[in-house]
């Protein structure tokens, strides 16, 4: 979620909450400290949420802040409310027992299973009028199991009795169901409440019945200008679209959207409707339908790649951003890249790289490393950061992540990047790249070759660095 929010340039939304009371009262869970913790992981990167944090007049910290000062506080713009609903107890019970007597022994085993049910509401209001927002309400139920297997047995050999007996019990404990649906919870509404694809983070995708409607709901809600910008931005990264990214219909557009339905097995009127736009949202049938209309080139895109990262080569940069090509449909659309030591760096060795990637405008990145040896690699998008995505103005280090890039031997080493306000197509020779894992490309010279075929309209910086003893 935080990648989504980062990728989508959520920001500073101001929240607050008084947490998820139990209306059953057969739940005692710290519901609030949980949900400020879920809110958290949600905004580590992407610092979506800010949350404000409200206590009640009985609170020791209430003093606290009364003496600092009310109009210093943040006011929260919405405000997260829900509840445990729900708590029934052995809902479901099954009961199994068997057993078997003989003049010297008795013998008997039983197996119990039962099941209860917890569920939990979640919605998101305005705190300035306290409506609710009626398209992020979310509901969801987990099942707990109880269980044991029991036995039992006697005998008498002799004058002499024996008994024994066996009982193993096990119960799935409430307090991390109870988390598991606040975080649940929080990754619909708040994916709902922002109109991201959260459906990603739950191991789904857009033909869900649910998430279909969910879908339906967000195309309903949009202005016809935005829908047929996403349509351009997502044919034109397919390389099926060459026209301006403006939000505007035009022919070549329903050209375009006539070949996508067709290879997609849409009906193809060359119209924008819901179903191009949920077929659209669905990134696997992207990659199959990424085939340009018939005698254009083949797109190999495949969206962002995630690799298993390993410390790092070396190091030198020059920066040499290269000019948007006179056909570019956005010929304002700009790539920078700046180092802590300018635009022709020199660093020495045991040093480390620190570089930043920036964008004017909403768009997708590739970065590559060449070292002394001139083995090329990928640094960016990695593991730690694997969407491509990059909002406006947004700075992205690099290396990104929990790696550095650390010069080892003197020489001349050089960083590329390539941008595009659209959807990137990965040359099939880098496809599925492993980051920070040698590539068959022997440049970066021979990489930005690469996505210039498939890409004419990317715009590229190359810095080169020196690296001194």
């Amino acid at each position: 979620m935080d990648e989504l929010f980062y990728a989508y340039g959520k920001q500073g939304i101001a929240i607050t909450s008084a947490g998820i009371p139990d209306e059953t009262g057969k739940v005692k869970t710290g519901t609030k400290e949980m949900l400020i913790t879920a809110v958290s992981k949600m905004t580590v990167k992407s610092n979506a949420f800010d949350f404000i944090d409200f206590h009640s007049a009985a609170d020791d910290l209430a003093a606290l802040f009364a003496a600092r000062g009310e109009e210093s506080r943040t006011m929260p713009d919405y405000y997260i409310r829900g509840s445990i609903t729900q708590m029934d107890d052995s809902t479901v019970r099954k009961n199994k027992g068997a057993g078997f007597s003989l003049p010297f022994l008795d013998i008997g085993a039983s197996k119990d299973d039962s099941y209860d049910l917890i569920s939990m509401d979640i919605s998101i209001g305005n705190a300035a009028t306290r409506k609710i927002i009626p398209i992020t309400s979310t509901s969801n139920t987990l099942v707990l199991l109880k269980g044991g297997v029991a036995g039992e047995g006697g005998g008498k050999i002799g004058k002499l009795g024996l008994s024994f007996n066996i009982d193993i019990s096990r119960n799935e404990g409430v307090g991390a169901a109870t988390r598991t649906l606040v975080e649940l919870g929080l990754i619909e509404a708040l994916g709902k409440f922002t109109q991201v694809p959260y459906w990603k983070c739950l191991d789904t995708d857009v033909t869900n019945p649910l998430i279909r409607e969910q879908a339906r709901e967000w195309y309903d809600g949009a202005k016809e200008s935005d829908r047929i910008l996403f349509v351009q931005r997502k044919l034109a990264g397919m390389g099926r679209f060459s026209g301006a990214l403006n939000g505007t219909p035009s022919p070549a557009l329903k050209t375009a959207v006539a070949e996508y339905q067709a290879a997609a097995g849409l009906v193809a009127d060359g119209a924008v409707n819901f179903d191009l736009y949920a077929s659209l949202l669905d990134d696997l049938q992207n990659q199959i339908a990424a085939l340009p209309a018939a005698g254009g080139p083949k797109s190999n895109y495949v969206p962002g790649v995630s690799a298993s990262a390993k410390p790092a080569v070396a190091a030198q940069v020059v920066a040499t951003p290269a000019a948007t090509p006179a056909s570019a449909p956005n010929p304002v659309f700009r790539l920078k890249l700046d180092t802590d030591r300018g635009s022709k760096p020199s660093y020495k060795v045991g040093e480390f790289l620190n570089m930043t990637l920036s964008l004017n405008a909403q768009g997708t990145a590739y970065c590559y490393y060449e070292d002394v040896s001139r083995t090329t690699a990928r640094i960016f998008p990695n593991q730690f950061r694997p969407d491509s995505s990059v909002p406006a103005g947004a700075g992205i280090r690099l290396p990104s992540g929990g790696f550095k890039i650390r010069f080892d031997k003197p020489g001349a080493e050089r960083v590329a990047c390539i941008a595009s306000d659209r959807e990137l197509i990965i040359p099939s020779s880098l496809r599925g790249a492993r980051d920070l894992s040698p590539l068959a490309a022997k440049s970066v010279d021979d990489i930005i070759g690469q996505y210039k075929q498939n890409n004419p309209t990317a715009v590229t910086s190359v810095v080169e660095i020196t690296v001194a003893p």
